[in-house]
């Protein structure tokens, strides 16, 4: 009888961790954003967009503006990321590649070893 307990404890604890319902979305998002954004090539500087795409001052201004909401001041958001549930922690994808941010909050990048 005791032993049965204890297995569905452990079961529990395991389901709890794997769901890992204390982690905040948003705040993943933000973090990603600003740690990875420039690095990755999911926020491009703002010369860098006006000297290679064809867009108006009014557009530009409007992207900065966008970008800054986000917690962007050096840049340009051109691929935003989105975060989903994954066992353990949360799958952070954007079009640039993905991230892995598991429940203790370690941050690892896609394919690398």
């Amino acid at each position: 009888m005791r032993k049965g307990k204890l297995m569905g404890l452990l079961l529990l604890v395991l389901l709890l961790l794997a769901w890992a319902p204390w982690m905040d979305e948003r705040a993943i998002h933000d973090r990603i954003l600003r740690e990875k954004g420039l690095k990755d090539g999911s926020v491009v500087p703002v010369d860098y967009y006006r000297e290679h795409y064809n867009v108006s001052e009014e557009v530009l201004e409007r992207l900065v503006e966008e970008s800054r909401k986000k917690g962007i001041e050096e840049g340009i958001i051109i691929c935003d990321y989105r975060v989903m549930w994954f066992p353990f922690g949360r799958w952070v994808a954007s079009c640039e590649g993905g991230y892995y941010v598991g429940f203790w909050s370690e941050l690892l990048r896609a394919g690398d070893n």
